[in-house]
């Protein structure tokens, strides 16, 4: 979470970073102090005033105090800060987004539970946040062989006595790495153009909502409220119509757009009901994907949404087998018809482009096409 923090700190073109242990209320939003050379009471600027018009990252977020964390309230609300201290009354802009890490209760992600109960964190902050990214970590062996792989040789690259061979080494790694990603085939961007980017994005490019199927974004809203009220997770307020349309209006910036399409619309929906899909328990996780199936596969790479199908079979193909012989196979067989079924649930009918690419083999998988059958090497 906090590398994620970090690499955001070094390309947004305004960015405050501060921690939930070191913050405080007037940390974050302002404070009066006596000033030293004239004796007279003067205004100093927090955390979320400094980062005006830019992004404020708080880590460790789960760590601050009740008090201190609902002082942000306002400036999530409103984007301004109102301060009445020692004769001054005042209000200060604070229109920045919000990025917050926190940690579950325990350190440990239960998913037999809802997001609300894992985390130590007030309904009212919560539906202040645009979206809610659950990061969990799940046992892979493919991913974190690579993983660790892409750690060590980090490890050797940056040690002081490091060669030639080493920083090589790490680059063949990188591009192994690279080619086995489903965005292999896009071209990467430079950093120092990606901040140019962003910045030219957000102060030339300011795009109208047009046109917009409001239907459509009233009907999700109306399906979300009542998911909402059935499963008692994280409560849905009409800020989530608000978050709706900013990232609908982002999606636009970033294309460089001056309208809000219908595919903006749909990009924003999409990312608004995976966000919510992950904050509930596994038991429902399953029922609500179907109930969305059709906003939650809008423009998603159809060998991504297979890689994912495919672990989940994999992962049941060898606990089946475990249990059944007591003992852990080093191949598990998947029959390709298991896959077809569960693909065509998602709208996707040819699989030869996703057995015939890259990011199949990557992970360990092989395909036997006189028997119909998918192995994968544990």
């Amino acid at each position: 979470k906090s590398q994620f923090l970090k690499y955001i700190q070094n390309i947004a073109p305004r960015a405050v970073f501060s921690t939930g242990q070191g913050a405080s209320a007037v940390g974050l939003t302002a404070y009066v102090a006596r000033s030293p050379v004239s004796k007279e009471w003067t205004l100093e600027a927090g955390a979320l005033v400094l980062a005006d018009k830019g992004v404020c990252l708080i880590d460790e977020f789960d760590k601050m105090n009740d008090q201190d964390r609902t002082s942000i309230h306002e400036a999530m609300e409103q984007q301004s800060i109102s301060i009445s201290k020692a004769g001054i009354v005042t209000s200060l802009q604070a229109r920045c987004a919000v990025i917050a890490a926190a940690n579950p209760i325990g350190g440990r992600y239960d998913n037999s539970m809802t997001f609300s109960e894992n985390v130590d964190l007030t309904e009212p902050i919560l539906s202040r946040f645009d979206i809610l990214c659950v990061v969990k970590d799940n046992a892979d062996m493919v991913i974190d062989e690579n993983l660790a792989r892409f750690v060590v040789a980090s490890h050797m690259r940056s040690h002081p006595k490091s060669k030639e061979a080493d920083i090589e080494h790490m680059a063949k790694i990188e591009s192994e790495l690279a080619n086995a990603s489903s965005l292999a085939h896009i071209e990467k961007i430079p950093q120092d153009i990606l901040r140019k980017y962003i910045l030219y994005a957000k102060e030339k490019i300011q795009p109208k909502l047009h046109q917009m199927d409001q239907e459509k974004v009233a009907k999700v809203y109306s399906e979300l409220r009542r998911e909402s009220m059935c499963t008692g997770s994280v409560p849905i307020t009409v800020r989530h119509i608000e978050s709706m349309l900013r990232m609908a209006e982002a999606n636009a910036k970033m294309h460089l757009r001056e309208f809000v399409t219908e595919d903006d619309i749909n990009m924003a929906i999409r990312v608004t009901l995976e966000a919510f899909v992950a904050t509930q328990k596994h038991s429902v996780t399953k029922a609500m994907k179907r109930t969305f199936k059709s906003y939650l596969s809008y423009k998603k790479d159809n060998n991504e949404l297979l890689l994912h199908l495919l672990n989940n079979l994999s992962k049941e193909a060898a606990i089946y087998m475990r249990n059944r012989y007591g003992s852990s196979e080093d191949v598990v067989e998947i029959d390709e018809k298991d896959l077809a079924e569960k693909a065509r649930s998602i709208n996707i009918q040819n699989l030869q482009p996703f057995l015939n690419s890259d990011m199949f083999k990557a992970f360990n998988y092989s395909y036997d096409n006189k028997r119909k059958l998918i192995h994968r090497r544990l």
